[in-house]
């Protein structure tokens, strides 16, 4: 498989991620791989990173991912809380939690001791299944953007974060890509057109600080995160050749800027002259819901 955002089935990217429950069990495997393999490219590592370090999970913690998907960050994240501690991800479906549990046995990470650490639970943001002030943290990454409605899920994770507790969301902001391309016109046109009608709601990381004032939530904080990259193998270069295959499908653009859009860029890569930038925003705010 390669780094390209999967086709599954019938459905557009942007309705597939917004509940993978309803693809079949081929889909959500190809749709798992997607999310391992854009995992271990340099500027999501890096973004990764930088959840784990605002979340900051301590020895001992009970915390809660919505919308773990593959579980990439339970698996970031579980050293961190051992010892004592315990890591549960939560995806609406049943067939990625699965696949989630397959990952963390290839992983290896029993030999650090943590695996029972780690587990995977299948059900909806919107009313999650555990008690009120079950976790010490919860955090969503890459979530919010695909919900109808982002703030019921933040109160159900404020429910089930103790008094207290941090909730921590991170979304990109598909507005602020840079692309270093002489046709300036084209490259606005394509961008445009991939944030407004493609992949959920390309504004939601610069919604995700008012998303928790909003909510009540105290002592919020944003970290930007900019990832620059320079070569194919990253997740930002795949969503570009992605970005102007579906403004060209779109009718945006025709199939001739497509392929001078395309061309150029590759040309640069070659060259190794290629620029290319996005900000992701990393919120914090402390709960203040029922011991």
């Amino acid at each position: 498989m390669t780094a390209s955002e999967p086709v599954v089935g019938n459905m557009s990217h942007a309705n597939a991620w917004s509940n993978p429950s309803h693809v079949s069990a081929q889909d959500a495997l190809r749709m798992a791989a997607f999310l391992e393999e854009r995992s271990r490219m340099t500027d999501q590592s890096h973004v990764n990173a930088r959840v784990r370090d605002v979340l900051a999970p301590a020895a001992g913690e009970r915390i809660l991912e919505v919308g773990c998907g593959s579980g990439v960050l339970c698996r970031l994240m579980a050293p961190s809380v051992a010892p004592g501690g315990h890591i549960t991800g939560l995806d609406i479906s049943p067939d990625m939690a699965a696949m989630a549990r397959r990952y963390v046995a290839d992983a290896g990470i029993s030999d650090a001791g943590i695996a029972d650490a780690v587990t995977f639970d299948a059900g909806s943001a919107e009313g999650l299944p555990y008690p009120d002030a079950a976790f010490d943290a919860a955090f969503a990454a890459r979530l919010m953007l695909h919900v109808e409605r982002p703030e019921v899920v933040l109160r159900q994770m404020m429910r089930v974060v103790r008094r207290g507790g941090r909730i921590v969301l991170m979304d990109w902001d598909w507005e602020t890509v840079t692309v270093d391309h002489p046709d300036r016109e084209l490259t606005r046109r394509i961008l445009h057109w991939r944030c407004d009608h493609q992949g959920g709601d390309n504004w939601s990381g610069r919604r995700l600080w008012r998303l928790m004032l909003d909510a009540g939530l105290r002592d919020a904080s944003v970290t930007p995160v900019v990832t620059v990259v320079h070569d194919d193998n990253t997740s930002l270069a795949q969503s570009l050749w992605r970005a102007a295959e579906v403004a060209r499908d779109g009718g945006a653009i025709t199939s001739s800027e497509y392929v001078a859009w395309v061309d150029e860029l590759r040309a640069r890569l070659a060259a190794h002259g290629f620029f290319a930038s996005i900000a992701y925003f990393v919120v914090c705010g402390v709960c203040e819901g029922t011991d």
